[in-house]
């Protein structure tokens, strides 16, 4: 059984969206541990959740809204080019009909106020219909009509794409290949990825998104935003400042833990929060966002903290009874933030405007609680 979604021709990311959907993998609620009484756990979870949403919700309501008006005023001069790995796309007139290929560009888009008339399906951390929690918040919250979810796991469903009447065609965090890129940009001005596949930081996919939609200011202003808060989270925590940390996912059927590099955007987002990747992190390859390193290797990982993802089940929690991963010194000393519910893991792993501020407040009292050890 595949375990990670992909586009054909891209690196593997997450266990396929398409199969143990049923199974918590990436949970990414902010976790409000209110006393309730009469509600039992199940019932207390749904209440916080709720509250959780609501609470996003306004905010993703009022994040265009808070920017200043000059921004939201000022469009961008067209036509627009955009350079990427295939070339270059040369968008004419301001996109009306977007659709986003990839992670995170769906939630540039609705930061920036539009709604895509298509995106793709997520599965794994997302709700019924596919859609992660924090987008679907965004989408409700602007008040537009929903985009169609399509299904990029194994292909690009061309017909599907061509359907939607698209006019920009977003993919700059994804792995489509050439031909589909081709293919792709038969239907409309196509942008894809900067240098490699699944690369780039959300700050760059932001702008990315920015420019082609016309909104240069804007974005660049919701980025501001964005890291003031990642700042301010650091300045609360002064201890985070220099500690070191390493970022893996343990998965069933694996060779070892799958340890993501500098150039991985998780990594990244965790390093604006005051901590530094640890020197076994710091001397990866960066041709690839992530490296399996043997369990008998673990030792040149070794950090003040471990940060670990899995699918949050019990053939997950049996992978950490494993010796190796049990003499691992952060694993041994409690110095271990295990991320284990899809949507909190999804929100980790594909940082964004709008998956920042959903799972912050979570994150970062959890990983303040695992310093302390």
């Amino acid at each position: 059984m595949a375990r990670w979604p992909r586009l054909s021709g891209s690196r593997p990311r997450f266990p396929s969206t398409t199969s143990s959907t049923s199974s918590p993998r990436c949970s990414r609620r902010p976790s409000m541990a209110t006393r309730t009484p009469r509600l039992n756990n199940d019932s207390l979870e749904r209440s916080e959740n709720m509250l959780t949403r609501r609470a996003f919700g306004a905010f993703a309501l009022a994040l265009v809204a808070l920017l200043p008006l000059a921004a939201q005023a000022q469009e961008g001069a067209f036509p627009v080019t955009l350079e990427h790995v295939y070339g270059k796309t040369v968008i004419e007139k301001k996109p009306e009909r977007i659709v986003t290929i990839g992670w995170t560009t769906q939630d540039a888009v609705l930061a920036l106020g539009e709604v895509p008339v298509a995106i793709p399906e997520q599965k794994w951390g997302g709700n019924a219909n596919g859609v992660l929690p924090w987008t679907a918040d965004a989408i409700a919250a602007s008040g537009k009509a929903a985009p169609r979810i399509i299904n990029f796991d194994t292909e690009v469903p061309y017909e599907d794409v061509l359907a939607v009447a698209p006019d920009l065609i977003l993919a700059p965090y994804s792995g489509i290949t050439q031909e589909q890129y081709d293919r792709l940009s038969a239907i409309a001005p196509t942008v894809a990825y900067a240098d490699k596949p699944w690369a780039g930081s959300w700050q760059e996919i932001t702008r990315v998104a920015g420019r082609a939609l016309g909104k240069p200011a804007q974005a660049e202003t919701l980025i501001a935003s964005i890291d003031e808060r990642l700042a301010a989270a650091a300045a609360a925590h002064p201890e985070f400042a220099g500690k070191s940390f390493t970022f893996g996912a343990l998965w069933v059927g694996g060779a070892g833990m799958n340890v993501y590099s500098t150039a991985d955007p998780r990594v990244v987002m965790v390093t604006q929060l005051g901590l530094k990747p640890s020197p076994g992190v710091a001397a990866l390859p960066t041709d690839s966002y992530y490296t399996t390193v043997s369990y008998e290797q673990l030792d040149t990982l070794d950090a003040d903290v471990l940060i670990s993802l899995d699918e949050g089940d019990e053939a997950s929690d049996a992978l950490y009874a494993n010796e190796l991963v049990q003499r691992f010194k952060p694993v041994a000393e409690g110095r271990m933030l295990r991320l284990k519910d899809k949507s909190f893991v999804m929100a980790t792993s594909a940082p964004s405007p709008l998956s920042i501020p959903w799972m912050l407040d979570r994150f970062v009292p959890e990983l303040a609680a695992v310093m302390q050890k």
